[in-house]
């Protein structure tokens, strides 16, 4: 295990989770329908991955960048979505989940490599729920082949990115939570010992 990716746990039941998805469907890009929420110019930041988000960031004045915004804001798709609640809860007991969603990315498609920027960052930490879809991702000189079930934590303070590596579609559940010598990646080897 390297220093930029950690696994923390594979084999999580996700299948109680698939069904929420595909029972509101419909949750897929709502948050672009809430009043005075602010998205980035499409025209700047092109991708072809889909967002279902659960809480996300929001801005306090117009220009602001969301990253730099401690403002988080559940989505009216958050109570649909009980099941990785569950999850989560009970892999992070007593911890507080800040921004978080679900990432699909089609079939033979890429997320290249980019950097979390703004201060609200400095002070979480960064993990990956795999729902479906395999998928390789890699941080800095790091790379690991993901499956369905798996929770890992990443620096998302170096470049990170993603190849969709199988015939489906590949959807992944992204959370923050602030920093703590008690996370979990932290009672993992680097390897370097």
């Amino acid at each position: 295990m390297g220093k930029c990716i950690k696994i923390i746990k594979d084999k999580i039941d996700v299948s109680k989770v698939i069904k929420q998805l595909k029972k509101y469907s419909e949750d897929w890009g709502s948050q672009q329908k809430l009043e005075n929420v602010e998205l980035k110019d499409p025209h700047t930041h092109t991708t072809s991955v889909d967002v279902l988000q659960l809480i996300m960031g929001g801005i306090e004045k117009p220009g602001q960048l969301v990253g730099d915004s401690e403002i988080c804001t559940k989505t009216p798709a958050y109570q649909h979505h009980s099941e990785i609640r569950k999850i989560l809860k009970k892999e992070f007991s007593g911890q507080e989940i800040h921004r978080c969603g679900f990432l699909s990315l089609p079939i033979d498609e890429i997320v290249g490599a980019h950097i979390d920027e703004g201060t609200y960052y400095l002070t979480r930490d960064r993990y990956h729920l795999s729902i479906s879809g395999r998928y390789q991702y890699f941080v800095g000189n790091e790379t690991v082949i993901v499956d369905p079930g798996t929770l890992f934590w990443f620096n998302n303070k170096l470049p990170h990115g993603t190849v969709n590596i199988a015939d489906e579609v590949r959807i992944t559940f992204v959370f923050d939570i602030l920093h703590s010598p008690n996370n979990p990646q932290h009672k993992i080897s680097d390897g370097q010992d």
